[in-house]
């Protein structure tokens, strides 16, 4: 019993020690770690600050993306205050807008920074120019707009696209001696289109860009749009065909100048009860209805397909028929009526579905055969 006790007591004696001996190495490591810390943070401080200067004399990093935007050596790296723009990329068709007013930098509480104290740039300035906020389209092309403002870089991406034209080649197509075309060509911008005949004694050219055919051949009729791309279409003018209201009397010369020794000729109708032809060339429509006059000249036969129409008639057909189409009938308001022979437009008004009213052109053609075609249009196109 009393040899336990003993054993007991040596026992004690070793863990009391044990315990000493880890509470002074705990210590000893709390002091060394207290002196330790302070060093390293100085030394890491030492680094970044070294870090910093380098970058601040090659580029900036942008605050959001951490990209590096190039060409600001001059600035220095301060991210105390973040920017943001309102766009990251845009694209525009040249010739939609002559300049953009509509981008505005934010920093880091999202509230708007004045553009006239913050400095822009554009990296292509052939493209677009900025100045306080507002973009210049310049030309077609990439560029960068970027906002500088306290030390920080926002950046937008902008690219201006070609306007584009195209032709209409149904309206270009099976076209007749002193046909006038209109709408045959589009193009996505308000640009300057420049129309071409490639044979100006076939096809004119008029100042509004439509085309008058002039007589049978072929013409290479090109269009092109500033800053953007070329159409082209080659107009084959086959038949000799007239359309003429039966209350208007033609001369054939304009129809067949192209033909030697044209006034020597001498017509004959192959429905006098629907028209006449003097010795002059001249046309007088009788009724309506098909017909055609023939003549032998140097040697070839010629032979001329009339079409007389009345204006009455067909205001009364594309009335109709323009009423079929509208949502509110009773709402067709006429702002104006032509009538060439072959077609009749009628320039309207009619309200739409959300209350408010179009305007548009409803176009009604003929064909020889004395069959119609209709179409809308819009005014603006």
């Amino acid at each position: 019993m009393v040899k336990n006790i003993n054993f007991n007591k040596n026992k004690s004696k070793k863990t009391n020690k044990n315990i000493l001996k880890f509470a002074t190495a705990v210590t000893f490591f709390s002091i060394c770690t207290s002196l330790f810390i302070p060093a390293t943070n100085a030394l890491q401080a030492a680094d970044t600050s070294k870090t910093i200067t380098s970058a601040d004399k090659t580029s900036i990093n942008h605050p959001t993306t951490g990209s590096s935007v190039s060409g600001f050596d001059d600035l220095e790296e301060n991210q105390s205050v973040e920017l943001s723009l309102n766009y990251s990329n845009r694209k525009i068709i040249y010739g939609s807008c002559q300049y953009l007013d509509d981008f505005e930098a934010f920093d880091a509480s999202a509230v708007t920074i004045d553009p006239g104290k913050a400095e822009w740039r554009s990296s292509d300035e052939s493209v677009a120019t900025v100045k306080y906020g507002t973009v210049f389209i310049k030309g077609t092309g990439k560029t960068v707009i970027s906002v500088i403002y306290d030390g920080n870089v926002a950046s937008c991406n902008l690219e201006v696209i070609q306007p584009k034209v195209s032709i209409d080649k149904e309206e270009l197509k099976n076209r007749l001696v002193g046909d006038k075309c209109t709408d045959w060509y589009s193009c996505t911008a308000q640009v300057k289109v420049n129309v071409k005949s490639g044979n100006k004694k076939v096809v004119k050219v008029n100042e509004d860009g439509s085309l008058k055919i002039l007589a049978l051949g072929k013409s290479l009729i090109t269009v092109k749009a500033k800053n953007g791309n070329t159409a082209s279409y080659t107009m084959n003018i086959k038949k000799r065909h007239i359309y003429v209201n039966d209350d208007e009397t033609l001369n054939l010369d304009k129809y067949i100048k192209h033909i030697k020794n044209y006034k020597d000729a001498v017509w004959t109708v192959s429905d006098p009860e629907n028209l006449q032809v003097s010795k002059d060339g001249d046309i007088k429509p009788l009724k309506c209805g098909k017909t055609s006059i023939n003549t032998s000249l140097n040697g070839k036969k010629y032979k001329i397909n009339i079409r007389v129409t009345n204006y009455e008639l067909m205001k009364e057909i594309a009335m109709n028929s323009l009423k079929d189409t509208l949502r509110y009938p009773a709402s067709l308001s006429v702002n104006n009526i032509i009538h060439d022979g072959r077609s009749i437009t009628v320039d309207y008004s009619s309200m739409n579905k959300y209350g408010g009213y179009d305007r548009d052109k409803f176009i009604m053609k003929i064909n020889m055969n004395g069959e119609y075609s209709c179409e809308t249009v819009s005014i603006y196109s």
